[in-house]
Order: C-alpha cells, then structure tokens, then sequence
C-alpha cells in the first residue's frame, strides 16, 4: 500500500491534471486502540485502521475541498471533481493559495503500537482504586486510547510533509451521587506519548474527583461582591482561549481586536507569559506543520506582560500582507513563584473556579456564565462548594489584574497551566 506523503502527491497529481491551479492534499493513515469503562469495570475494547485523504483545490482564486476515506482510484478522482466544483461555487480570495515548497520535512514520535495487556491491566486497576477511593463518584464515559497515525502532506509547489505520531490519551466525565444528591457532571483528560499506569493518579484527575464530593455540599455565593478568581489549570481556557482569539490573525482583519495596538506594550503583569509551542517535545497533541503544510514554530505570545507577537496563520497573513507567526496553538503559562495554598490565603474573597459555563464573549471580552464544580473563599480560606453561582467581567480586564501564578501546572499534552489568580471580577448568587 503506498506511502501516506505519495498518496497525498497523487491526489495533488490529478487535481492539477483535471484543471486545478493549485492544490494540497493531507492523507493520514491511522491505527487506533481504546479500552472503555463504565459499570466499574474495563467493558470494552477494540481496535479500527482507517485512511482519509482530505484535498484542497485552487481555481481563478476560488477554493473548494472535498474528503474520501480509503484510496481508490474512482474515489479519488469523484473527490478531485467535488472540490473542483465546490472551487468553482466559491468566491475568488487573493490570499487563497498554497504555501512555498521545500525539502521534505520527517517527524517521528512515540511508540509505533500499544501495548495492550498494559493498557487493560491500567484500565483495571483505574475502576478498583476509584471504587474503593472515590465511592460516591459516578462516571459516564472513560476511555484509554492509543492512536498511531502518520500524516502526510504534499502541494503544488513542491511542498512535502511526513509525520507520525504514536499518542495515549485518556479521558474521565464523572459527577458525585449520594443518596438523593448528585453534582454536576464534570471532564477532564489529557495526551502523552507514554503509556501511563496509573490512571486515577494521572493530570488533575484526582483533585478534580475530591472536589466533586464536595461538592454534594454546594450552597450559592453569600451575597454579590467583585473579588479575586483563581482559574484553575482546568479552567485556565476561560480565559487563554478567549484571549488566543483576540490575538488572532483573523480579528486585526476585522479591526475587533482590543489588542490591537498593542505590540510590544504591557498587557499583562509580569508574572503572566503565553507561550506558544507547538513543536514542545512533550506535548503529544502538538504540531510540526499546519493544515497549509508550513513548519509551526515555537513563538513567545506574551512573555513576562509585555505583547510580542499576534497569532497569524498562512492564510490570515496573505491576507493582512505580514508574516505567518503561527498555524497550531498550543500554549504554555508558564509556572510561578507561589505555591496554591500562598495564594489562596491571600484572597479576602472570591472563586476557585474550576469550570465555566457561559457564552462566548464579545469582541471587547466582556463575558458572564455560571461557575460550575467551585468552591468560595473568604479570608484566606476555601469555606466550601458554591452552586447557582454567576461570574462575569471583562477578560481584558481580569489579564491586567493578574497578580499571581502557582508553582502547580497540570501538562494536557496539548497545553501546560498552572492556577491563575486575578481580580475585579462580579460574583453573585444566580437569579
């Protein structure tokens, strides 16, 4: 069976010879093993094999795509014509377009298969340490899984790309029930290139099923008052998500971007960087090239409050006529000085917040939502679990009043965060 990267420069092949200006193509060869769990035990394992093609054409400055699992030939050429003629719906964009080639770049990572009898034997001892530690908890949905794919990449202008990534990932949604009382459901999980044995001791996991016990006890906030959030690594995306967005390629186009103006000014205490690193060696769910086949390169967003550089993809910088700085995201806060325990003492009141739950904020990162699976604090002390309890404030706001940042960091393998501690932000009991 041919090579991922040579099918891929078939697919380019025969776009361009049934009319085709340009085009790319991205074929990913994958092997993929997971063990469930559910009823407190390992219920279900399997394995699959699949391909999938996924083809980009240009035309008179139109793009269309179309996708094909497998690779045959008549398939292959009914998936040319689709994107051909979704090109030809299009609307011409001068920044369509593929992206310069060069030698071809090969990446290999972790192992090349799972090791299966480890895997079941993890899952096991995963179900009898959480019935026998965490009784009141209740899970819907566990999943270990081992993924081997190799990815590659190819264009018409000479483009090659070949990786293969051999990732486990596991993740947990789990709720606490006692008697009549029961949590909200909650989620966590992470990638990693080793295998992991024990499971219930993985990531956040831990933490994050403690807390939902206690959180049978919830009571809403006592009052409505503007106080400090602690955003927990699990809850750290509430705000560096948002903020990935503002920086993004895509809102300088728009002119909505409130950062705007803002290189190379403070935007954040110094205790606060975002770095991005897709090629982190650690980080399973990273990237050596994006979904244009250009190199992803490690990149320091914000580095000790100060704005170094905006997130600009390929197709965004042909776009704004400035360079690529970045094609995959994953960030890394990097650790503090203060240890959790520091910086909650310091708190007069507010929220550990491990879980948001909200709208999407607007342009100006205004935002509210309700926190979910926290806990508030008064004078220096977690006092309990808070239900029916509503967050809102301004992101922008929030980044300027970081004040702290734990030792503590939790690796997702696709992101590394510590406890993040801010203030300004209006806490209320739900109406």
């Amino acid at each position: 069976m041919s090579a991922p990267q040579d099918l891929a420069a078939e697919a380019v092949a025969r776009a361009q010879k049934a009319g085709a200006d340009e085009a790319q193509a991205a074929a990913a060869r994958t092997s993929y093993f997971e063990i469930d769990y559910s009823s407190r035990r390992a219920s279900l394992a399997r394995s699959v094999d699949s391909l999938r093609i996924d083809l980009t054409v240009f035309r008179a400055g139109k793009r269309g795509s179309a996708s094909l699992t497998g690779a045959r030939s008549a398939e292959l050429d009914e998936a040319v014509a689709a994107a051909l003629a979704a090109a030809e719906a299009g609307v011409p964009d001068p920044a369509n377009g593929v992206a310069e080639g060069f030698d071809a770049l090969a990446t290999d990572y972790g192992p090349e298969r799972p090791d299966r009898a480890a895997m079941s034997a993890a899952m096991t001892d995963f179900g009898a340490a959480l019935a026998e530690q965490h009784p009141k908890i209740v899970t819907d949905g566990a999943l270990y899984a081992f993924t081997d794919a190799e990815t590659g990449f190819a264009n018409s202008r000479g483009l090659r790309h070949v990786s293969r990534r051999g990732v486990h990932s596991f993740g947990l949604m789990f709720a606490a029930r006692d008697g009549g009382r029961t949590t909200s459901f909650n989620h966590t999980g992470w990638q990693r290139f080793e295998p992991c044995a024990d499971l219930l001791a993985s990531g956040s996991l831990r933490r994050l099923l403690d807390e939902a016990v206690l959180s049978l006890d919830a009571k809403p906030a006592p009052q409505k008052f503007v106080g400090d959030l602690i955003l927990t690594p699990d809850a750290a995306d509430t705000l560096i998500s948002p903020l990935a967005g503002a920086l993004s390629g895509h809102a300088l186009f728009a002119g909505t971007s409130p950062f705007k103006d803002k290189r190379g000014a403070l935007v954040a205490p110094p205790c606060f960087s975002l770095l991005n690193r897709p090629r982190g060696a650690t980080f399973a769910g990273g990237a050596d090239f994006d979904s244009y086949g250009a190199p992803t390169q490690d990149l320091d967003v914000i580095r000790d409050g100060v704005l170094n550089e905006f997130l600009v993809d390929f197709f965004m910088a042909r776009k704004l006529e400035r360079p690529q700085t970045a094609g995959a995201q994953n960030f890394i806060v990097p650790a503090g000085d203060k240890a959790l325990s520091e910086i909650v003492a310091g708190v007069k009141r507010g929220v550990l917040l491990a879980r948001f739950s909200g709208g999407i904020p607007n342009s100006a990162l205004d935002f509210a939502g309700v926190a979910k699976n926290s806990f508030y604090i008064e004078d220096g002390e977690i006092r309990g679990a808070l239900s029916e309890t509503m967050v809102s404030g301004n992101l922008q706001e929030l980044l300027r009043q970081v004040y702290a940042v734990s030792r503590e960091t939790v690796d997702f393998g696709s992101c590394r965060y510590p406890y993040i501690a801010t203030s300004g932000a209006l806490i209320s009991p739900a109406p």
